[in-house]
């Protein structure tokens, strides 16, 4: 089945939108550790290579503060230097020692500030210290006078003739306390070193640093730099160096790598996201066949009873919303249960499917044809024609089902009855609209079946009519204001009372009679049917029990006799009035027998072990056969009043009555004969072998106190 349109952006939205923000955010979240590992580590090198050079560069500071101390602080640089300059001493002490690496400046300076002596690359110079290292010199030695605590020592870094020199000032001062040195003290030492190429290259090997170097400007790009500033605070130069960048080393070593494993980890994810969708698109295909299945018939295909209610919803509100016509078929198939119950369900799914095939065909026109439901189909028109159009249909169902059909060698004949509703100008919702289909469907069926029946608001009216029936008669059965009677069943020969049949009656008082006819069928389509025959049970069996000598039959309903507590309720009743079980006959109908043949067997057989009597009633109105006969273990046969009132005009009617009788008698049934109303059919019928006879020839039905004098008069008349 092909993906439903809505399957790609409903994946999109609930499945690769969401995963590619997830897989994006984890790759970049990886990309930005990593990365940020690769740069941290750059940092943190830059930052110790950084901290290697301010120590390189404060070694050279230390080790000439150290040079400078050693020189000022002395005695013989206090006599000779330290208030008035021994140019002698002087250049043998510090001129000349210049040129030899430790130092290349020497300055004396007078507490005025003023050069006394100076000395460069190991000769005498007349450059004062302020000329060669500019005004910030004066803070240098302002700083050396002040820090007596330290050795009157002060060290900067000062750029002079273009070049960069750690420049040490220092008071000269004796190293003790002598008598000739008193009083020559005052001037300060100022000793100062480049830092030339040679001292950056012995640095840089010192420290493991590449291309350290001096810059003016801003340092390459991934360079390591520090800023040198001058005794004020002012940047002179920028120290420089190659970093060594070992994230970036690594980078470039196992970039690939980190490369291979995200698209590894890409590949994974595209596998994972191909797999999802198959997954997704078989879910959403499952879920589409699943929402088909629930909206279709298996066994047909048809759309079933949720989708017809939906495509009802839908019609209805198009049509009221276009002031257009609309008409609904509701069809049930006649006879569909016996076939189905003779030949088994796979014949009966097989006709069920040849039904709907036929159906879907004639109605290829409508909007929705549905099975509602075991035998029941219906079908949507709409539109201009529509009214017309579902009376053709449904009468061309009727005639689609006119021949029987053939499964497996096996005649299944059915009919149709439909009820046809069409779209009113009330405001009648899809229920009400199916009811009332469903109530047109079953007065065609009562009509006598295989026909259509248009709605109409009378069917309602009878349907109210016999709700009311049921309310009074439900209200008559709690009270006990129905009446039993009892009709005579005598003796062929002896015409003398061997049994009665029980028969309920509408109250007389009531102010609207019913008869039998009317009310049994209310109550079974109001479910009352069960109480009623509990009614009339008991009354039967607890009035019998008062009369000797004579067995009393009690019609029972399908619906009663099928319900699995039946036979307890006799057994009970029987208990309850007194009543011998053998003078109790229950009288089942032949067509009912036949549709539950199992359940009834089971039933009839647990009434005999109680010793109650089955009599089959209204034989001959059925399916009636020799086979029935003997699959059941009936007691007794009884003939309808049909087969009887034709037995004088019709030879026909007259051989079948004689040849049921003599069947009877061979399966050891004895036969009683309803609807007697003619001397000469008793005539005939005793001689066919009838055992009993009902009819009004001998007795209508009559009330219990009218039976006791009946039976005392027909016992007086005979014995006489």
């Amino acid at each position: 089945m092909p993906p439903n349109k809505s399957l790609a952006p409903s994946f999109t939205l609930k499945v690769l939108a969401p995963s590619l923000v997830a897989v994006s955010s984890i790759a970049l979240l990886l990309l930005y550790i990593v990365n940020g590992i690769f740069e941290e580590t750059n940092r943190l090198d830059t930052a110790a290579s950084a901290k290697l050079v301010g120590l390189a560069m404060d070694s050279q500071r230390r080790s000439l503060e150290t040079i400078i101390v050693d020189n000022a602080v002395w005695n013989d640089a206090a006599i000779n230097a330290g208030a008035s300059v021994n140019q002698k001493w002087t250049d043998e002490n510090w001129g000349v020692t210049t040129g030899l690496g430790t130092y290349d400046s020497v300055f004396i300076v007078d507490q005025h500030g003023k050069t006394v002596y100076a000395a460069r690359d190991g000769k005498r110079s007349d450059v004062s210290a302020e000329d060669y290292f500019g005004e910030d010199v004066v803070l240098l030695l302002a700083a050396s006078r002040e820090n007596n605590a330290g050795g009157g020592q002060a060290s900067a870094m000062f750029r002079s003739g273009g070049n960069i020199s750690n420049v040490s000032a220092a008071l000269i001062l004796p190293f003790s306390a002598l008598p000739e040195a008193a009083g020559k003290v005052g001037n300060t030492l100022v000793f100062s070193r480049t830092i030339d190429d040679g001292v950056l290259t012995a640095l840089a090997k010192s420290y493991a640093l590449d291309g350290l170097r001096f810059t003016s400007g801003r340092s390459p790009g991934g360079d390591g730099v520090i800023s040198l500033n001058s005794i004020s605070g002012r940047s002179i130069a920028n120290l420089t160096w190659k970093s060594r960048s070992p994230g970036t080393v690594v980078r470039d070593r196992y970039g690939f790598v980190v490369t291979m494993i995200l698209v590894m980890f890409l590949f994974v994810i595209s596998i994972l996201l191909y797999m999802s969708w198959k997954g997704f698109k078989e879910a959403h295909e499952a879920q589409a066949e699943a929402v088909a299945a629930s909206l279709r018939d298996d066994l047909t295909g048809l759309a079933n009873r949720r989708q017809m209610l939906s495509a009802l919803t839908r019609c209805l509100g198009a049509a009221r919303a276009d002031k257009s016509p609309l008409s609904v078929i509701y069809a049930d198939l006649d006879g569909f249960k016996e076939v189905n119950d003779s030949y088994g369900h796979e014949i009966g799914d097989k006709l069920l499917k040849a039904a709907a095939a036929g159906f879907a065909y004639l109605g290829r026109e409508a909007e929705a044809i549905a099975r509602l439901g075991g035998d029941e189909f219906a079908m949507i028109l709409t539109g201009p024609g529509s009214a017309e159009k579902a009376r053709r249909i449904a009468q061309s169902m009727i005639s689609f089902l006119e021949e029987p059909m053939v499964f497996d060698g096996r005649i299944a004949s059915v009919s149709v009855s439909a009820g046809v509703v069409d779209l009113e100008a009330d405001e009648a919702d899809v229920e009400e609209i199916i009811r009332r289909a469903d109530v047109a469907m079953y007065a065609a069926k009562s009509a006598g079946r295989a026909r259509v029946h248009i709605y109409q608001a009378s069917l309602d009216f009878k349907r109210d009519g016999n709700r009311a029936m049921a309310l009074e008669l439900r209200e008559h059965i709690d009270k006990g204001r129905l009446t039993v009677v009892y009709q005579p069943i005598v003796d062929a020969r002896t015409r003398r009372t061997k049994g009665v049949e029980a028969l309920v009656r509408w109250p007389k008082d009531a102010a609207t009679r019913y008869t039998p006819d009317i009310f049994i069928p209310v109550a079974e389509e109001f479910g009352l049917i069960e109480d009623l025959g509990r009614f009339v049970l008991n009354e039967a069996c607890r009035q019998a029990a008062q009369w000797r000598d004579i067995f009393v039959a009690v019609n029972v309903s399908p619906i009663q006799f099928m319900n699995p507590n039946f036979a307890e309720l006799v057994e009970i009743t029987l208990k309850r009035t007194g009543l011998d079980a053998k003078r109790l006959e229950v009288e089942v109908t032949e067509g009912f027998i036949i549709d539950n043949a199992a359940r009834a067997n089971a039933i009839i057989n647990r009434l005999h072990d109680m010793h109650v009597r089955v009599a089959l009633d209204d034989f001959g109105t059925g399916f009636s056969s020799i086979g029935h006969l003997r699959r059941f273990k009936f007691d007794k046969l009884k003939l309808d009043r049909s087969m009887v009132s034709d037995i004088l005009r019709q030879p026909s009617a007259l051989r079948l009555v004689q040849g049921t009788i003599a069947m009877a008698d061979a399966l050891g049934l004895s036969v009683v004969a309803e609807g007697i109303e003619d001397e000469s059919q008793v005539s005939v019928l005793r001689l066919a072998g009838c055992s009993l006879f009902q009819g009004y020839l001998f007795s209508k039905p009559i009330e219990a106190h009218e039976l006791t004098a009946f039976l005392n008069e027909t016992q007086t008349a005979l014995a006489s």
